[in-house]
């Protein structure tokens, strides 16, 4: 699904515009058709996507093209497919997953297993963690679905940084957190 958007948000009418618009986006999310490992998404396309399972919506994330691909004039190296993989994928660290990573911390919590600040590093050393997460990244890809809605123009990623946060807002996704670092 592509979620067509306009140039820079630089004034009253176009912030209005695209609060105007966020419902739509919402419902074309979840429109979307469902990926998976077996069908999985579109590598050419950046925008929102949304991770369910069993019908529970439980992660929203954004792909776009970055400050440094932008300021060098390079083409953009992620996309729904990259995003999805590095959810997914054994060997993708915890910083390309956070998804993964929140679903590990919360079963580390259960299991009350410490989760060291730079674990991955040391990853040989924390082998239930290390355990933890790839069962996270297995789950994802087993039994989880994720919806895109395509951004065609997202300029400095404006629009993709309020859809995120709308739909979590929308959604409650219970897997997601603002909060600054």
């Amino acid at each position: 699904m592509h979620y067509t958007v306009a140039a820079a948000v630089d004034t009253p009418q176009a912030w209005g515009d695209l609060q105007a618009g966020l419902p739509e986006m919402l419902e074309k999310l979840r429109a979307s058709d469902a990926y998976s490992r077996v069908s999985r998404p579109p590598h050419t396309q950046r925008g929102v996507y949304l991770f369910s399972e069993h019908g529970r919506d439980l992660y929203v994330g954004r792909t776009g093209i970055t400050a440094r691909r932008r300021r060098a004039g390079t083409p953009p190296s992620t996309s729904f497919r990259a995003r999805f993989d590095q959810h997914t994928q054994a060997g993708r660290p915890p910083g390309t997953a956070p998804f993964a990573m929140r679903l590990a911390r919360e079963a580390a919590e259960e299991r009350r297993i410490d989760v060291p600040i730079n674990w991955w590093k040391n990853r040989d050393e924390n082998p239930d963690l290390l355990s933890l997460f790839l069962s996270a990244k297995e789950r994802i890809a087993e039994t989880m679905e994720m919806r895109v809605v395509a951004f065609d123009d997202d300029v400095l990623g404006i629009r993709s940084t309020i859809a995120e946060i709308y739909v979590h807002a929308m959604l409650l996704t219970p897997y997601n957190d603002f909060s600054p670092s």
